[in-house]
């Protein structure tokens, strides 16, 4: 009898340890896809505004009039950039101004792929002076990995962050924090540019057409005297 009851306290444990690893392995695995699956997401909206820098031949385009409310862009030998900004205002009044925030992407491509992104989220309050941003750098948006990624974080003026790469993020069950990046910042973020991209692309080529059109009509009312 206490040969069994001896058995058993030995048993239970190896027999909850195993139940436990197994359940580790297949969360561990769980989050290992979904961080895959976002990969993938980012990779395709990379190549999306890849695909409208080449079909609008952006790179070449330097009279882009038309632009999103309260946006920028600017265009250099191999990069376009574009920058979105906020007015904060006073919550109590409404009207006094007491900061920006502002993101920036900046693409660096020769006019048909992407060779490197850069982005920036700032933010300043006016009336304490604070500053809050990060600087990321992905050096690779071609590829599916964004274990390369870089994030330095600065705030008012000291690093917090210096440099660190996605891939060294935490991510376990308990904090899933590198996945959490992909998603709620990377993924919105690339498409509120990939957005932004487009609509100035197509903005601007129906803007010509608007003008042949106008032209047009102006000749064809011509003959009419």
């Amino acid at each position: 009898m206490n040969r069994l009851f001896a058995a058993a306290i030995i048993f239970v444990p190896v027999l909850i340890f195993a139940q436990v690893g197994d359940k580790y392995k297949l969360t561990s695995e769980k989050l290992d896809k979904q961080g895959n699956s976002l990969d993938e997401e980012i990779l395709n909206l990379n190549k999306k505004i890849a695909a409208v820098i080449k079909k609008y031949n952006l790179l070449k385009t330097k009279d882009i009039r038309i632009l999103p409310y309260q946006t920028t862009y600017n265009l250099g030998d191999n990069y376009i950039e574009i920058e979105k900004h906020l007015f904060t205002k006073d919550k109590l009044y409404g009207r006094k101004i007491t900061g920006i925030k502002k993101k920036r992407i900046k693409i660096y491509t020769n006019g048909e792929t992407i060779s490197k992104i850069e982005s920036l989220i700032f933010e300043k309050n006016f009336d304490s002076g604070e500053i809050n941003e990060v600087f990321i750098t992905d050096p690779s948006p071609g590829t599916v990995s964004t274990d390369d990624i870089i994030f330095t974080h600065k705030y008012l003026g000291k690093t917090i962050v210096n440099g660190k790469r996605l891939g060294d993020v935490k991510n376990t069950t308990a904090n899933p924090v590198r996945n959490e990046i992909k998603q709620t910042f990377l993924v919105p973020h690339l498409n509120i540019f990939y957005n932004s991209l487009l609509f100035i692309a197509s903005s601007y080529y129906k803007s010509l057409k608007d003008s042949d059109l106008y032209m047009s009509e102006f000749l064809k009312k011509s003959t009419r005297y």
